[in-house]
């Protein structure tokens, strides 16, 4: 499903009457009939006895909310109609549907300050639903003037919230409250979702989300460069290798796993199951010498490779040359969970990485002890990076607070500079390919944020690849299978007690939702 910012928006809305010709008040009219309809199937009253609040802006959005007014009257609900400014501020559209509302003999009560905002508030605590079409997705900066105050009254209060198009208050692009935003029961989006919906905080804010279909021609929607899109269950679905039912473990790939110091043996366990557990025929573990013996004990179903450690039992730089050596053959080498990260490692990974043909999924200490980032433009096979923010922040030498500000345009960023799949590991994770393409993940629950959880999704996506997937379609279905592994998991787990083995467990029945429906 494309994902857009507000400028695409506006750009799809303005060709669409512009030059097809389909007028402004006929998608008006269309976003109306759509929420009109959520508020019928959210009313637990019945019809004829429930009344209901529109909250209307001056812009586009309060002209749906008038819409709405007015089908919810025909109805015969007790629709009662506040206009968040001045009658004289409406124009355009909505301006024709004030009209007709006040031709009808609608009372249009306006809410220019603290005295309107007063009168306003007990009304909000006594009927049965809101509808908020006061902000569109224009909003730039902090709110003002009674608006923090009004919407926080409007959160206060014990009624379910319909926002019509993105919540009052929420930023489209970025997910951002504006100082304050709606808490909405539910948000009816019209034509497209909005990119900042799909981020946090925003998906906090928008409860649940419904994209209705406005009219909006397919072609015009065709002819734009949407390089966002959500991953869904069909696109995931799309996704998933195929299984040659005369294959062999040869046939469904070989990965080479590079991982594991003292103390964090763990994180090299859970990503060589997970490769398995995604599909993959053969995974070998190569890890420092001392640690072999009890890794085999350890992993009955993975094959294991001792490597040339340091004195103090982490790998030496020295074992670039066998780890090159064991790569060659095989499908996808994934490097990274659980390594320490020390001078040797680094002076590794510099001798390692130019010799490497065969796409790459590096993860945790493969990340950190990265000498520098122009090793991995001079790759000529597929990378995948899978960083949390901390360890982007580390790798751009910038705050964690920083990325978390502006996940979508810094991921795109160093995809596209280093020519990379870059997979921003949070809530919700994005995958950002080399040609400026962006995925946002659409499961997974705060379970995931837990020790060993990013070395199952490095280990899901080096299976994937192994399986023949591109990087970019290995990393999209790898974020998705480990989001619903997680909610799935929580049929007997919960977000408190949610472990990393817990995912690997679930995998089977994330695979067979996806196949199955």
């Amino acid at each position: 499903m494309k994902l857009v910012t507000a400028q695409e928006m506006q750009k799809i809305d303005q060709q669409s009457i512009e030059e097809v010709g389909i007028p402004g008040v006929v998608l008006m009219e269309n976003a109306g009939q759509a929420v009109a309809k959520t508020v019928k199937e959210l009313l637990s009253a019945p019809l004829k006895k429930a009344e209901v609040l529109i909250l209307a802006g001056t812009g586009n959005n309060g002209g749906d909310a008038l819409v709405v007014a007015r089908l919810l009257h025909n109805l015969g609900l007790q629709v009662r109609v506040f206009l968040v400014g001045q009658i004289g501020q409406v124009s355009g559209e909505a301006k024709v549907n004030l009209y007709i509302l006040r031709k009808l003999g609608f009372k249009i009560e306006e809410i220019e300050d603290q005295d309107d905002l007063n009168y306003l508030k007990p009304h909000l605590q006594i009927v049965d639903l809101i509808v908020d079409g006061i902000l569109g997705t224009g909003i730039e900066g902090q709110l003002r003037g009674i608006l923090p105050e009004l919407i926080t009254a409007i959160n206060q209060s014990n009624s379910p919230v319909v926002a019509i198009d993105i919540p009052s208050g929420l930023h489209a692009d970025s997910g951002q409250a504006c100082g304050a935003a709606i808490q909405a029961t539910k948000t009816v989006t019209l034509g497209l979702p909005k990119l900042g919906l799909m981020l946090y905080p925003g998906r906090k804010y928008i409860g649940e989300l419904e994209v209705a279909d406005i009219s909006l021609p397919k072609q015009v929607i065709a002819e734009q460069e949407l390089q966002k899109e959500l991953i869904t269950n069909r696109l995931a679905r799309g996704l998933v290798p195929e299984r040659d039912p005369t294959g062999h473990k040869g046939t469904f790939g070989d990965v080479l796993v590079v991982a594991a110091s003292p103390g964090m043996t763990g994180a090299a366990s859970l990503c060589s199951q997970a490769v398995l557990k995604s599909g993959a025929g053969l995974v070998t573990l190569a890890l420092p010498a001392s640690l072999s013996t009890m890794m085999e004990l350890k992993l009955t179903e993975v094959m294991t490779k001792a490597l040339p450690e340091s004195k103090q039992g982490t790998l030496a730089a020295k074992a670039a040359g066998k780890i090159q050596q064991l790569s060659e053959g095989r499908d996808v080498l994934a490097i990274g969970p659980g390594l320490a990260v020390n001078k040797e490692l680094t002076k590794l990974l510099k001798k390692l990485l130019p010799k490497l043909e065969m796409p790459l999924v590096v993860d945790a200490g493969g990340l950190t002890g990265l000498p520098k980032l122009d090793l991995l433009q001079e790759r000529s096979e597929a990378t995948v990076l899978t960083p949390h923010p901390g360890e982007l922040a580390r790798m751009l030498n910038t705050s964690v607070a920083k990325i978390q500000a502006n996940r979508v345009e810094i991921a795109q960023n160093v995809a596209q500079d280093l020519g990379v799949v870059l997979v921003l590991k949070g809530a919700a994770t994005v995958v950002a390919l080399p040609n400026g393409k962006i995925y946002i993940n659409s499961t997974g629950n705060s379970g995931l944020a837990s020790a060993g959880s990013g070395d199952v999704l490095t280990g899901i996506i080096a299976g994937l690849l192994a399986q023949g997937l591109d990087a970019a379609s290995g990393a999209v279905l790898g974020v998705f299978l480990h989001g619903l592994a997680g909610d799935l998991a929580l049929k007997t787990e919960t977000t408190y007690t949610l472990m990393a083995s817990d995912l690997i467990k679930a995998l089977p029945k994330a695979y067979k939702y996806l196949k199955e429906g």
